[in-house]
């Protein structure tokens, strides 16, 4: 069984980026890219529960934060990891196991140097988290940042 059957993921989307590190403890998450627009999401499982049985605001923020990231490079066609300069996140409604949870990003303005932008976490179309975020564009020279996109 392939993760996307084994975690029920809507069509369209496969594993995105790597699974080790900080992913390889709270995913897989899944990417998808339509009509030049990203996006993540990912399954909500017993092990993305806090106290209260509901998704933890870290798991949320988690995959905000990467959304804004991932969103804004595809939205500017770089193939660069962006490194988040600062993220605000307001939580609208708590995320129950075994929802499937998407993110949206805007690009609000980008200069040179930095992006902002408007990003929401959906759960069937309905908001349960927004926020925005300033991310780094960084350099080409720095070679730290630069990626080939991952398969979605």
């Amino acid at each position: 069984m392939t993760p996307e059957q084994e975690h029920d993921v809507p069509e369209g989307f496969k594993v995105f980026g790597v699974q080790d590190g900080l992913f390889g403890l709270v995913g897989p998450v899944f990417g998808r890219i339509v009509d030049g627009e990203a996006h993540l999401g990912f399954r909500v499982a017993e092990k993305h529960l806090n106290p209260t049985r509901t998704c933890h605001g870290g798991m949320l923020a988690t995959l905000v934060d990467v959304q804004i990231g991932f969103g804004s490079a595809v939205a500017l066609k770089q193939q660069k990891f962006f490194p988040t300069i600062n993220l605000n996140c307001d939580f609208l409604a708590p995320v129950l196991t075994g929802q499937w949870v998407e993110g949206r990003t805007e690009v609000v303005r980008a200069t040179p140097r930095m992006v902002f932008c408007n990003a929401m976490l959906l759960v069937e179309d309905q908001p349960v988290l927004r926020a925005n975020g300033i991310m780094k564009i960084p350099s080409d020279r720095d070679s730290r940042f630069q990626m080939t996109r991952p398969q979605t």
